[in-house]
């Protein structure tokens, strides 16, 4: 009986994450371009406190350029790996190596590891275009969190 509350629990709080993310996705297509980045940086930020070998790996896609669409929203953030240092931008003068694409739920899940990327990518929640084995070494990384 506890096993099947518990179920009931999780499916609540998954349907709860779904409704509010959807509420605050019609405000967030207001707010100016270089804030979305902003807080997307504090996520990265918070991640990378929270799992400090994930860095370190991160480090074997040095000079890579990743280029985020938030397809429900129609905004991006470029993810700049450099010199063991990542940097969000809102704006990138060169080509990016890796598109994601995607709604805001599915590229916040994967960045933060709530979301598995094979499954996002193969039920096509994801579009990944670009450097296929960087795109995978990346995909791997966030595997590992």
């Amino acid at each position: 009986m506890r096993s099947v509350a518990r179920i009931q629990i999780s499916e609540y709080k998954e349907m709860f994450k779904r409704k509010a993310l959807k509420a605050v996705s019609q405000p967030m297509r207001l707010i100016p371009h270089w804030i979305d980045t902003i807080g997307a940086g504090v996520l990265i930020s918070a991640i990378m406190d929270k799992n400090p070998a994930f860095k370190e790996k991160f480090a074997q896609l040095d000079g890579k350029v990743f280029l985020f669409e938030a397809s429900d929203i129609k905004k991006n953030f470029y993810l700049h790996i450099n010199c063991n240092d990542i940097k969000l931008l809102p704006h990138y003068a060169g080509k990016p190596d890796v598109t994601m694409k995607g709604e805001t739920e599915v590229l916040f899940g994967l960045l933060s590891g709530k979301e598995d990327p094979d499954t996002v990518f193969f039920s096509r929640r994801l579009e990944i275009g670009g450097d296929t084995a960087a795109a995978i070494l990346f995909k791997n990384i966030l595997n590992s969190l």
